[in-house]
């Protein structure tokens, strides 16, 4: 039941204007190692022939929902990776359409590693949102990366 909360919410939250930008209500994480070991990996899809379209660290409130709005078109590969704090106990990255459709829903535990990236094809053109979460025992919020990059 509370999955289908969840997912309603942010089915709502695509269709609103109000996250129009990609920027969240979360603040921006300073930790030079996770920023590091992120740009290391976008470069090895650049060389692939991908280009970053977004990338942003952020301080993520531990247990709690983080949804990242992006606009794609339809038939472009991209490359999500996502890097959460190397003291998580699970996190999650879902990727949800227009009608609501878990297109990617990844769920790594502890002992997984800290980095996932996945390979998408887009279906149409327009709105997808990216939810993200990670619990990190006895820590209020922990950081995260996560980039996106776009075939060219």
């Amino acid at each position: 039941m509370r999955n289908k909360i969840v997912l309603a919410f942010f089915t709502a939250v695509i269709s609103s204007t109000a996250f129009a930008q990609q920027e969240q209500s979360v603040s921006s994480c300073t930790d030079k190692v996770m920023h590091a070991e992120l740009v290391s990996l976008d470069k090895s899809f650049e060389q692939q022939g991908f280009s970053v379209i977004m990338f942003n660290s952020m301080s993520m409130p531990s247990g709690s929902y983080v949804p990242v709005q992006l606009n794609m078109e339809q038939g472009k590969m991209y490359q999500i990776n996502f890097l959460a704090s190397k003291d998580f106990q699970q996190y999650n990255l879902t990727l949800i359409d227009k009608d609501r459709k878990k297109l990617i829903n990844k769920k790594v535990k502890q002992g997984g590693s800290n980095r996932l990236s996945e390979s998408f094809a887009a279906p149409y053109t327009g709105n997808y949102i990216i939810v993200l979460s990670q619990k990190v025992k006895g820590q209020p919020e922990a950081c995260g990366g996560i980039s996106i990059l776009k075939s060219k």
